[in-house]
């Protein structure tokens, strides 16, 4: 099911040329790999409107480089790999039959279709069965293809003289961050959410000296301090909120995720119903003025870069999908950003780290990773 570029892109074209990625979230601390190009003032890609700041606990100047376009796409629960274009198809994709594990609970986005039905049509992506869907690479893939072709959902990155599209992550030269942090103690992190498609999200370490792999991130799964989650608003002061953590139905087995705490919303107009639903030629989207707007849900097409759909209670900002932590504190901001504490496992010998952060999307066939340096001390 792999697909390459020139098999597709003549289907995708049009597609492309009008859909974006869809989630964007990074480290913001420890400043991660994928920031590099903060080095050379670059902080979002050119086709971007607008610079993309962000929110840091120190409330000053923010840069961060382009490392919220490091992700990987088209990444199924149960699948072997990502086919790198599917970010919108809401379908089985590798046709393997592999279920939801996730207590229907914690879903982020389409809660009023009954788990498991054919209303549930984002059944089939990453959060769905934390920690099971592929990934291109475990600290992303710079723009979302390894193509230098702008395809359905790439995020298209600005090349730099430290990074370019299609580049791995693991690629990415170490960083200095002077992050030191104790084994057996609680450590810091903040990420920020700037498009936001719901899902969860989790905190891993390997080695530094060890290849930066899926397997080396999942053998070091960090659990979080439970009661010390915040939102950190732009001047720097932190909310504390209580998070919601889930270690059953993850992988590996029993690791610590947590649900995204800002609801997203607003995720988009519905598209219009009928009958030719093909690559070339997909469903048009309704006007956003009647997008937004209670009414019937239906599937969604199975098409790349078609899904307009936006079902359940996540079109009107008015309706979020769950109670969001503090006013305004809900869908796609760069004005707060997310503060969690981790565990530093007691029986990992000190040394030099490499700590990742993985975000699967509920709302997307997507998976945000970043990778910082950090070093543990006795």
């Amino acid at each position: 099911f792999f697909f390459g570029p020139p098999a597709m892109l003549r289907l995708l074209v049009m597609a492309a040329l009008t859909v974006g990625a869809l989630g964007h979230g990074a480290i913001v601390s420890p400043r991660s790999r994928n920031s590099i190009d903060y080095l050379v003032g670059v902080n979002v890609p050119e086709h971007w409107l607008g610079d993309r700041d962000c929110t840091n606990i120190t409330g000053g100047p923010c840069n961060n480089g382009q490392a919220a376009f490091w992700y990987s796409q088209g990444c199924f629960i149960g699948c072997p790999l990502c086919d790198h274009l599917s970010g919108r198809r809401q379908v089985d994709l590798c046709g393997l039959g592999a279920n939801a594990t996730l207590d229907p609970r914690l879903r982020t986005v389409n809660l009023d279709a009954p788990a498991g039905s054919e209303l549930d049509i984002y059944r089939h992506n990453p959060w769905r069965a934390p920690g099971t869907a592929p990934v291109a690479d475990a600290c992303g893939l710079a723009g979302g293809t390894p193509w230098p072709q702008e395809v359905a959902e790439a995020g298209v990155y600005t090349t730099t003289k430290f990074a370019h599209h299609g580049m791995r992550g693991t690629a990415l030269p170490p960083m200095d961050t002077g992050v030191r942090w104790r084994v057996g103690g609680e450590a810091e992190v903040t990420w920020q959410v700037e498009n936001n498609h719901g899902g969860g999200y989790s905190y891993r370490l390997c080695p530094a000296a060890e290849p930066l792999t899926e397997a080396c991130f999942q053998r070091h799964p960090l659990d979080f301090v439970r009661d010390r989650q915040g939102i950190v608003f732009r001047n720097g002061t932190v909310l504390p909120v209580k998070g919601v953590f889930v270690t059953a139905g993850t992988h590996p087995k029993g690791s610590a995720w947590a649900r995204i705490p800002i609801p997203p919303d607003a995720l988009g107009p519905r598209c219009i119903p009928g009958p030719d639903d093909t690559a070339a030629t997909p469903h048009g989207c309704q006007p956003w003025e009647r997008g937004l707007v209670d009414g019937p849900c239906a599937p969604c097409p199975g098409t790349p870069g078609s899904d307009c759909s936006r079902c359940g209670n996540t079109w009107k900002p008015s309706v979020p999908a769950f109670e969001p932590p503090c006013p305004g504190c809900q869908g796609s901001t760069h004005s707060h950003a997310i503060r969690d504490f981790v565990r530093i496992p007691a029986d990992l010998p000190p040394g030099k780290y490499v700590l990742g952060w993985r975000w699967d999307c509920e709302a997307s066939a997507q998976v945000w990773t970043n990778c910082a340096d950090v070093e543990l001390v006795p």
